[in-house]
């Protein structure tokens, strides 16, 4: 009897795992898309852009950002860096390229920072976009000059390519384990999943580094309202979803960012992403019904991975205790449970090695070989973490507070 309640629980496990990998499949297809090349695009007019760039308390790594604004070779744009201290170095720096210095004492959010320049911006009246960038980044020197081609698209929103800085430093220190992992996310988001909505009409994952917005969206938005949360970006595509503003990813615009090179400071962002993540979920559920089908689908597309996961733990945790139990009774079958609990594992493990396939096939990751080895079998354990971090938000344990990010500044 209780051999057959074990397989028959095994069964319905397998059942509710194939129904979704189904429910999945729409977003599968963006993986496939990854391959293909995007369409050089060319400007209609010279347009205005503003650069905005939240730097509270980045001076140590800000110069790299400020040296790649000299270097683009398209001009046509002003620069806005908000700071928190009227005494922050980053102030005497950005007067190097006669950027607007803006001092915000009392922002406790990046949003607080993003709303009152974008409001500054717009009192000039003058800029066609707003482009977004952080401190810690630097762009390629077409960057600006891509952008403004991309606006002949007539999309609303636009999203740069992100690429992890850290694999182009000569400096050894420059690159951990820690960083090669988690800057395999930036593939994933662009490559395996922008792409794909762009070429579609869907609402793009908006990240809110590297992201341009036509002014005409920000005056209807009156600057910068996501303020709900810490990921203000995950805010914003949401309400993009709901609203049906036009997104588009372009991949010959590129900016460089950076991985932290410690596990603790990279789970420290990856804690706050994941807790704006599910929050912003929680704030704006109800109001997405009022998105379109595919945009409502695709906005929630994380939905069957949670249940995926969650189906795969649950299951696991069943048969760790069943089994315990059966071992102090004396039964021979705690053997087939402790097996089946691991398959459930196994499962989450193989379905993000396949994930990490795909990154390293279509990713542009500036690894040695030898290394892309190494991560396609350590990046799904890696990638596992995230399971810790959101029992961690679920159950209410993680820090509503802007912290700040610690900062290493690598030279070469």
């Amino acid at each position: 009897m209780l051999e057959d309640l074990i397989r028959y629980g095994f069964y319905l496990f397998i059942v509710f795992i194939a129904f979704c990998i189904i429910a999945y499949i729409p977003r599968l297809r963006a993986w496939f898309y990854g391959f293909k090349k995007q369409k050089h695009l060319t400007k209609n007019k010279d347009n205005k852009i503003a650069i905005i760039i939240p730097a509270r308390n980045e001076s140590m790594v800000i110069g790299n950002l400020f040296d790649s604004i000299k270097e683009q070779t398209y001009k046509n744009f002003d620069v806005y860096v908000i700071v928190k201290d009227p005494k922050d170095e980053t102030i005497n720096m950005a007067k190097d390229i006669n950027a607007y210095t803006l001092v915000l004492e009392n922002q406790t959010k990046k949003s607080d920072a993003l709303d009152y320049a974008l409001k500054e911006a717009m009192k000039k009246n003058i800029y066609d976009a707003c482009f977004i960038i952080d401190a810690d980044c630097y762009m390629d020197n077409k960057c600006m000059e891509e952008l403004n081609n991309a606006l002949s698209t007539g999309k609303q929103i636009i999203q740069v390519k992100k690429r992890v800085k850290n694999f182009y430093m000569k400096n050894k220190n420059a690159n951990s384990l820690w960083s090669s992992c988690n800057g395999l996310i930036w593939t994933i988001i662009d490559d395996l999943g922008n792409k794909y909505k762009s070429a579609k009409g869907i609402t793009n994952m908006l990240i809110g580094t590297g992201i341009m917005i036509r002014m005409d969206v920000i005056k209807e938005l009156n600057g910068w309202p996501y303020n709900k949360t810490l990921t203000e970006d995950i805010e914003f595509m949401n309400d993009a979803a709901i609203k049906g503003y036009s997104t588009f990813y372009y991949e010959h615009a590129i900016i460089y960012l950076e991985e932290s090179t410690s596990l603790k400071v990279t789970n420290k962002r990856r804690t706050r992403w994941m807790d704006g993540v599910i929050n912003s979920k929680r704030i704006y559920n109800d109001r997405l019904k009022e998105a379109s089908d595919k945009n409502r689908y695709f906005v929630t597309a994380l939905s069957p991975c949670f249940l995926f996961i969650g189906a795969c733990l649950l299951y696991f945790v069943l048969n760790m205790i069943i089994g315990g139990v059966l071992f102090f009774a004396g039964s021979s079958l705690w053997t087939e449970c402790f097996m089946l609990g691991l398959i459930s594992m196994g499962i989450i493990y193989v379905s993000f090695f396949i994930l990490t396939l795909f990154i390293l096939m279509v990713g542009h990751i500036k690894r040695p070989w030898y290394e892309k080895i190494l991560l396609l079998f350590i990046h799904p354990i890696f990638y596992m973490g995230y399971i810790r971090i959101c029992l961690k938000v679920y159950l209410g344990l993680t820090s509503n507070k802007w912290e700040v990010i610690d900062r290493v500044k690598f030279e070469g």
